[in-house]
C-alpha cells in the first residue's frame, strides 16, 4: 500500500514539473484592461488585410498571417465578440519580431588555477551539450493591438514571446499549438462581450 502510495505521488510531482516546465518557454505579457473593458465592445474587424498575389519567397510569413488571424479570430469569438469585415467596434493588427536573447561570450577561456579539476577527463556528449545551449536563441514574438473603432486610439495590448525551437524549418501545424495557448492566455484579462 505504501509502495502505490510513493508512485502515486512521483507521478504526480513529476507531472506538475512538467506542467510547469512547459509553461515557462512561453511569456505574455498584457496592458491593463480597464480602457477595452469600459467601452463595451462587441465586434471586431481586423486593422489591415493580408495581402493577396503573395510571392513565393514570402509564402511562409502569409501562412503565419493566416494562421494567426485563425487562431485569434477563433478566441475572440469565444469570448462572444464578433467579426465584421468592416467597421468593428475595435480594430485588431498584429506584427512579428524576433531577438537573440541569452548566450555567452565566446571569448577567450580564463586559465585561472582554481577553475581545473585535477584526475578528471571531460566527457564529449557534456561538453557538446554545452556548446550548444550556451550560444544565444532566437525569441518570436507576437504583438496584438487593438485600437477603438471610433478614433482608433489604443484599448488594449499584449505580446507573447516563445524561444524558436527550429527556426530551419518552421512547422505551422506546430506553430498553431503554440498559439492557440499564448492567445488564450493573452485574452484572459478581457472580459466577454458586452450584450446589449
Amino acid at each position: 500500500m505504501i509502495d502505490w502510495t510513493r508512485r502515486l505521488r512521483r507521478t504526480v510531482i513529476t507531472l506538475l514539473c512538467i506542467g510547469i516546465l512547459g509553461c515557462t518557454t512561453m511569456q505574455v505579457d498584457t496592458a491593463p484592461a480597464d480602457r477595452f473593458a469600459s467601452k463595451g465592445y462587441q465586434t471586431f474587424s481586423w486593422r489591415a488585410e493580408v495581402p493577396t498575389g503573395v510571392p513565393q519567397s514570402m509564402e511562409t510569413l502569409y501562412q503565419l498571417s493566416t494562421t494567426v488571424r485563425e487562431v485569434l479570430s477563433a478566441s475572440l469569438q469565444k469570448k462572444g465578440y464578433q467579426y465584421q469585415a468592416s467597421g468593428g467596434d475595435f480594430f485588431v493588427s498584429y506584427a512579428f519580431g524576433a531577438r537573440l536573447e541569452g548566450g555567452v561570450d565566446p571569448g577567450m577561456p580564463n586559465p585561472a588555477p582554481t577553475s581545473s579539476v585535477i584526475n578528471r577527463s571531460p566527457n564529449p556528449a557534456v561538453m557538446d551539450n554545452a556548446y550548444a545551449l550556451s550560444g544565444p536563441r532566437e525569441v518570436a514574438s507576437l504583438m496584438l493591438s487593438f485600437e477603438d473603432g471610433g478614433n482608433l486610439a489604443s484599448v488594449w495590448s499584449a505580446s507573447i514571446s516563445q524561444v524558436v525551437e527550429n527556426q530551419n524549418q518552421p512547422d505551422l501545424d506546430k506553430v498553431r499549438r503554440k498559439l492557440e495557448p499564448g492567445i488564450a492566455r493573452a485574452l484572459r484579462v478581457l472580459p466577454d462581450a458586452s450584450t446589449r
